[in-house]
């Protein structure tokens, strides 16, 4: 087996699954880092990656950030398949926003 089919028989994605190109985006930095991206598949769980940027940047307490594409909520816990996403994805991941804030109500 060489590596290049030792890589795509990884868990989550197929032989016809394509490859996309992932970056993180969070408050604290950029995964894999600011001038690359990371080689996902469209089979592959969104948690998955967040977990490995979660672990490159030492990230703690992340259980109630949200992740967004492109300010589209999406799913972690889904594929980026079911996510609809492909090609080139920038995640953005970060604490909920909301809370205080002006109100047009007075």
């Amino acid at each position: 087996m060489t590596v290049l089919e030792h890589d795509t028989e990884r868990a989550g994605h197929h032989h016809d699954d394509k490859p996309i190109a992932v970056a993180v985006i969070t408050p604290s930095g950029f995964y894999p880092d600011a001038n690359d991206y990371n080689r996902s598949y469209r089979g592959e769980v969104v948690a998955h990656v967040l977990e490995r940027a979660k672990i490159k940047l030492e990230l703690t307490n992340t259980a109630d950030w949200v992740a967004e594409v492109e300010n589209r909520p999406i799913d972690p816990s889904k594929t980026f398949a079911e996510n609809d996403l492909h090609g080139i994805v920038e995640i953005e991941w970060h604490k909920p926003e909301g809370g205080g804030g002006a109100s047009g109500s007075l």
